[in-house]
């Protein structure tokens, strides 16, 4: 298989204000590499989706109502291992940080944040 002939980074966005999720999924729809997958509220619709979609990378805030996003990462690194869990949250703070990657997050990204 060549390395144009893979298959995109199937991606789900989770974050509960809407305008966001839509804003992100606009910016990951440039990549030629990456697939938007689905899309969620909060970390319990986030988790329900892990598990059907089976996405590659979950793009999840940390913040939201019904199960924030640590709650979510901990329970998506049990049930979906395959789903690796990249953190957003506007708290750029050591503790949010530490949690994040303890729930299992392989990265912690500040928000607002830009096309790079």
């Amino acid at each position: 298989m060549t390395a144009s002939a893979q298959r995109p980074i199937r991606v789900l966005v989770v974050d509960d204000v809407a305008d966001t999720r839509e804003n992100l999924m606009k910016l990951l729809s440039f990549e030629e590499d990456i697939e938007v997958v689905g899309a969620a509220p909060d970390g319990r619709l986030a988790l329900e989706s892990a598990r059907t979609l089976q996405p590659d990378i979950v793009l999840m805030d940390i913040t939201m109502p019904t199960m924030d996003g640590i709650q979510a990462a901990e329970m998506m690194r049990a049930e979906v291992p395959t789903a690796q869990v990249v953190m957003m949250s506007v708290h750029d703070e050591s503790e949010s940080l530490r949690r994040a990657m303890l729930a299992g997050a392989r990265e912690f990204l500040v928000k607002p944040f830009g096309a790079d």
